[in-house]
């Protein structure tokens, strides 16, 4: 009996490391292993840009990231209004019926003849905060900026997200 018992705390304790460890890959923006991310949340998930998240059972589908158009030698960052004939790199999220495109702070809608970049809904939920962003504290709570956008830290399935909060 005491044998059963102590497999039983040692099966939890071993949960709890893999879930800290996923924590803290995640708020790194780092990937978690396929592995732990079935174990964690029933299927696959990846914030590794190139990789869309298909949902639980699924696995991820590895996409080539676009090149950015070069503008005087330079690479441009995408700006609202700007569209793709290809489909970006990214996380799938579905938001309010429609489907988004995430990667790293820029979010894409799918129209008849290629993407867009748009402007994020406030509500939505993205997996990682872009590289580059800063640390704003609102109302006593720490927030996040990148290009204009509020992100706000919350728990989901025992993992940190993001959601979108407002506009700077």
């Amino acid at each position: 009996m005491f044998n059963s018992w102590q497999q039983h705390q040692n099966s939890r304790i071993m949960k709890k490391m893999i879930l800290s460890i996923a924590i803290i890959l995640v708020t790194a923006g780092l990937s978690v292993p396929s592995a732990m991310a079935r174990e964690m949340r029933g299927g696959a998930m990846s914030h590794r840009p190139g990789v869309e998240m298909r949902g639980p059972g699924h696995g991820p589908r590895v996409e080539r990231p676009m090149p950015r158009p070069a503008i005087g030698g330079h690479h441009a960052a995408p700006h609202y209004g700007m569209r793709f004939d290809r489909r970006p790199a990214g996380v799938v999220i579905n938001f309010g019926g429609m489907s988004f495109i995430y990667n790293n702070g820029i979010f894409y809608s799918a129209l008849n003849s290629g993407f867009e970049v748009v402007r994020p809904r406030v509500g939505m939920i993205v997996p990682s905060l872009p590289m580059g962003h800063t640390v704003i504290m609102r109302n006593g709570s720490r927030h996040f900026a990148h290009n204009g956008i509020l992100y706000s830290p919350m728990r989901r399935n025992g993992i940190v997200v993001y959601r979108i909060a407002g506009f700077i």
